[in-house]
């Protein structure tokens, strides 16, 4: 389900663009599709926002404006799925929703944010979207916390996400802990309410929680 990956190490991928049987053989059309990202980030550090749910709690919004302290050095990169780029700019979009991905190009939303989307999309909306590498077939709440993994952050912090939070997955919280597990050398901290948080997530050794006064602080929001 999820492997051990890095952009570091990825190049791009073949997809697909058309497959069929001809005398009695399987042809396949490809198209390479290049990885024209390069994410330096200074801190290391990733905010993965997965619902509005603890927003009476902490407003996720003014991550916008984070700047990390001296140099930046604990500045936070975002990360979301769905249709929670309404909200704010993050970093980075992933979703393969094609009504949410009309939005976004409508509001040009993409022209100054990163969205990823499948092959298929990316092959519909051409030079608007980026692919998601080797896009694993996991929810998109899942997806978001691979993407930063995927990334390199050292410390990502999961806002949002715990037993409450609303997926169109029965299976999301195993998909995201697939993540946890895949990413052994990097830490999972899971902002919030720790008895709200899921039980299979919390017994993993790389991942802990955090309240969220103590996130303010620890990050310097």
């Amino acid at each position: 389900m999820i492997q051990t990956r890095y952009r570091k190490d990825y190049d791009g991928e073949f997809v697909i663009l058309k497959s069929c049987f001809k005398n009695g053989k399987k042809e396949q059309t490809r198209e390479w599709i290049p990885n024209p990202i390069e994410n330096h980030h200074i801190s290391g550090r990733a905010a993965v926002i997965g619902s509005n749910n603890d927003l009476e709690l902490f407003d996720y919004k003014i991550l916008q404006k984070h700047r990390g302290g001296l140099l930046g050095k604990k500045r936070l990169q975002t990360y979301t799925a769905g249709d929670l780029w309404n909200n704010m700019k993050f970093d980075f979009v992933v979703t393969n929703d094609k009504m949410q991905l009309g939005n976004i190009q409508e509001q040009k939303y993409n022209e100054e944010n990163i969205v990823y989307t499948n092959a298929k999309n990316c092959i519909a909306y051409p030079e608007n979207f980026y692919l998601t590498p080797y896009n694993p077939n996991v929810n998109q709440l899942a997806l978001s916390v691979y993407l930063a993994a995927f990334d390199g952050h050292a410390e990502i912090f999961l806002l949002g996400y715990n037993n409450e939070t609303p997926a169109n997955s029965s299976e999301w919280q195993e998909e995201v802990n697939a993540v946890f597990s895949a990413y052994r050398l990097a830490e999972f901290i899971l902002v919030g309410i720790e008895s709200n948080m899921p039980a299979m997530w919390r017994s993993n050794r790389n991942v802990r929680c955090m309240k969220y006064r103590e996130f303010i602080s620890y990050c310097d929001v």
